[in-house]
């Protein structure tokens, strides 16, 4: 099972993101919903990453393991509003299409605290 743990904070902005597991119905490497999430969560961290203005703080220390935080967005906030939107509509698409494989909880506050 694929958890994921997202802190909107109170503009509608990514302000944390954990994820952990892995979904188990194929073998490695065949895995859809594996592939879908890790391909999501790869954009947003490499969006964030370019994007001038936005400080992410980001943690894969090991496979299965993703730990982001968003630090400041001055002057990006409709950019990483968008952004997070994109994000959440497609995790929330992939977990509606794979439940049994694929969980996301939402929070408003920080996951830190």
């Amino acid at each position: 099972m694929i958890n994921i743990r997202i802190a909107i904070d109170n503009k509608g902005n990514l302000g944390t993101l954990r994820a952990e597991g892995h979904a188990m119905n194929a073998e490695k490497g065949s895995n859809i919903v594996c592939a879908a999430v890790s391909a999501q969560l790869r954009a947003v961290v490499r969006a964030l990453q370019a994007k001038a203005g936005i400080e992410a703080v980001i943690s894969a220390d090991e496979p299965g393991f993703l730990e982001l935080i968003v630090k400041s967005g001055l002057g990006n906030s409709e950019w990483l509003e968008g952004a997070t939107d994109v994000l959440l509509a497609g995790l929330l698409e992939t977990e509606r299409d794979f439940p049994d494989e694929c969980s996301i909880k939402l929070f408003k506050n920080d996951l830190r605290s």
